[in-house]
C-alpha cells in the first residue's frame, strides 16, 4: 500500500509550504467503489431503515422500501459484499443489520450538507 503524498504545494492565497495530502490510488479506489455501492436510492433507504430498527428480515424490510422482496434481496447482498451489513441466521429466518456504520454517517453528512433536516425515520 502506498503512502499518501505529502508534496509541498502553493496556497492560493500566495503562502508556501503547505502540504499536499494527497490520496493514494489504493485508497482512492476504495472509495469510489464504496460510493457506488451508496448511489442506490432502494440501498440509501436499506440503511436507514436497518439504522432505525437494528435488525431485520428481507420480508420485513420489503414492506418498507419500494421494490419487490427479490430486489430488496439482491440490494442487500450487495451490501453485504460491501462489508456494509452482516446477516445471522435465526431459525429459518435470515435477520440483516449494519456492521459498518460508515455508509450510514456519508449518507446523514450529505443529506445535511443537501439541507434534509429530517429526522431519521423509525
Amino acid at each position: 500500500m502506498s503512502e499518501p503524498s505529502t508534496k509541498s504545494v502553493a496556497d492560493p492565497s500566495g503562502a508556501s509550504g503547505v502540504e499536499d495530502k494527497s490520496l493514494s490510488d489504493q485508497t482512492v479506489e476504495s472509495l469510489a467503489a464504496m460510493l457506488r455501492v451508496l448511489a442506490d436510492p432502494t440501498r440509501i433507504r436499506l440503511i436507514e431503515k436497518l439504522e432505525a430498527c437494528g435488525r431485520a428480515t428481507v420480508s420485513s424490510l420489503a414492506a418498507q422500501v419500494p421494490g419487490s422482496q427479490q430486489s430488496v434481496s439482491h440490494h442487500l447482498r450487495v451490501l453485504h459484499q460491501a462489508g456494509v451489513v452482516a446477516r445471522d441466521r435465526d431459525g429459518l429466518w435470515v435477520r440483516y443489520q449494519l456492521c459498518d456504520w460508515t455508509g450510514s454517517w456519508v449518507i446523514g453528512q450529505l443529506a445535511a450538507g443537501l439541507g434534509d433536516e429530517a429526522q431519521p425515520q423509525g
